[in-house]
């Protein structure tokens, strides 16, 4: 969940073009699969929502990552 009220979930996706982890600074490659963050019931704007690579993914799972860092 953001810290704006919205509820959140990540979805699997493979990038199109080059982006980077917000929680390693990382770069995801074009062609590579990352978690993108999305609105559950309503719109999140893409300059809110985060992406994140799948090492973070697979190390922290979704509800860490949503959490945030405290």
């Amino acid at each position: 969940m953001t810290g704006i009220g919205i509820q959140t979930h990540l979805i699997k996706k493979i990038a199109k073009n080059q982006k980077v982890c917000t929680n390693c600074n990382k770069e995801i490659p074009v062609d590579d699969i990352y978690h993108h963050e999305e609105g559950k019931n309503q719109h999140l704007h893409s300059l809110i929502a985060r992406s994140f690579c799948s090492d973070c993914y697979a190390k922290y799972g979704e509800t860490t990552l949503l959490k945030g860092k405290e």
